[in-house]
């Protein structure tokens, strides 16, 4: 299946014919109306990024701690996430497309301790399977995985690389810290690019985003109703989705679509499990993306449902205000800084990463907490003792594990499900008996 009429290279051709073919699938089911939203949203990323490399259009890279409403300010320019094809791939193409990928950078030399999406996106750069950039923008977080990443790709690519140095607290000295870093980005984009910013069009970018934003926040509280009216796998998308098409009318209509499906199966009364749900539980960390159907196992096999989980929460923090170029940028650091999934949680003090969680079993009323521990993810393992302390003292079971949300070779799905299967066996329906 070629992509706008062009043959592609294959891992790309993979992830276009594994997109086309969810689409029929999901087509039929009048229930699916937010996968049909997002991966209508995957396939015109990907019309959108071959449009622009057969136009000759300018690509600027950025990384996934980096949302795209800078970039797309000047008229004509193509964003494009490092990480995009690993996400494709594990999502709608062939995990095992990611793991040769993963393979290529630790042949290169890239550390087998660095994230495997970091060692993917350095094995796509490798195979060629990137456009050349015209520069790259970054974010040195949310991890020093992605610094790692950073760095290899312009030493690889030898092309002019900007990283906004994200603070490590959250407060407005910090918002002003990463706004001026923002203003000094433009001239830089404009350099590279050739294309000129325009605060109109940025305005009109901020205000989209705005819209993604007041959706997305309906949409999280749609989901605390009982039973949760939609399925598991969704809130495993919703970073994707922030990554990919913030500032976009793409991704307003994808979380319009996320809150108008929850919104009418709670009005019909239905429920993401057949049956009913018998658990709840806040996936905490990072979801299994290598496999989607998982969370159809879990509804199935379990009566479990997760009503949100870390890459699903968008936190109530302030839009955008428009009414200045000021105002953007420091709106869009707040973003950046105490909004965005991973970047929100995974910098500063333990304690804005334990109160989250706390907050969102609370909130979700679950029955246990899942600590899903990416094995790369240093930062989040390294606290796991006073995550479990805070977890037992609000009286919320949780279940770690350890696992790698990109490459199934660490911890297969078998165990996994035994994982969770066990916990529900022994602590979470024994609890629930006792009370």
């Amino acid at each position: 299946m070629s992509i706008l009429g062009k043959e592609r290279k294959t891992d790309w051709e993979v992830v276009y014919e594994g997109v086309n073919g969810l689409m029929d699938l999901y087509s039929e089911d009048p229930d699916s109306r937010g996968m049909n939203a997002i991966l209508k949203g995957f396939r015109s990323f990907v019309d959108g990024l071959f449009g622009a490399i057969d136009e000759g259009r300018p690509i600027v890279w950025h990384n996934c701690g980096c949302t795209p409403e800078l970039i797309k300010g000047l008229e004509g320019v193509q964003s494009m996430p490092i990480e995009v094809l690993t996400v494709l791939q594990d999502l709608v193409g062939d995990v095992q497309y990611t793991m040769a990928l993963i393979d290529a950078a630790e042949a290169h030399g890239l550390a087998s301790e660095v994230c495997s999406i970091d060692k993917a996106a350095v094995g796509s750069i490798l195979g060629g399977l990137y456009p050349e950039p015209a520069c790259m923008l970054y974010h040195n977080t949310p991890c020093d995985s992605q610094i790692a990443a950073i760095k290899t790709a312009a030493a690889l690519t030898g092309k002019p690389m900007r990283m906004m140095d994200v603070p490590y607290l959250y407060g407005d000295r910090e918002v002003e810290y990463l706004a001026r870093q923002m203003a000094e980005g433009i001239p830089f984009l404009e350099e590279h690019t050739g294309r000129r910013f325009s605060w109109d069009r940025f305005r009109q970018v901020c205000e989209e985003s705005n819209r993604t934003a007041e959706y997305l926040r309906d949409w999280n509280d749609l989901r605390r109703h009982k039973p949760c009216p939609q399925v598991s796998k969704i809130v495993a998308l919703c970073t994707a989705l922030l990554v990919a098409f913030s500032g976009d009318p793409e991704g307003t209509a994808i979380a319009r679509a996320f809150r108008d499906e929850a919104r009418e199966r709670i009005e019909r009364g239905e429920s993401a499990v057949e049956g009913g749900e018998m658990y709840r539980a806040v996936w905490y960390q990072d979801p299994v993306w290598w496999d989607l159907q998982f969370y159809d196992w879990m509804e199935a096999e379990l009566k479990l449902v997760i009503p949100m989980d870390l890459f699903g929460y968008y936190a109530p923090e302030a839009l955008i205000d428009t009414s200045t170029p000021e105002t953007m940028l420091q709106g869009l650091a707040r973003k950046s800084l105490r909004t965005l999934p991973m970047s929100r949680q995974f910098k500063g003090p333990i304690d804005n990463f334990i109160d989250d969680y706390l907050k969102m079993c609370a909130e979700y009323q679950a029955d246990f907490g899942i600590f899903a521990g990416h094995v790369a993810c240093k930062h989040g393992l390294g606290g796991i003792g006073l995550f479990r302390e805070a977890s037992r003292e609000a009286g919320v079971p949780l279940l770690y594990f350890e696992f790698d949300m990109f490459d199934p070779r660490v911890t297969s799905a078998e165990t996994i499900q035994a994982h969770i299967a066990n916990f529900i066996e022994d602590v979470v329906k024994p609890r629930r008996e006792m009370s």
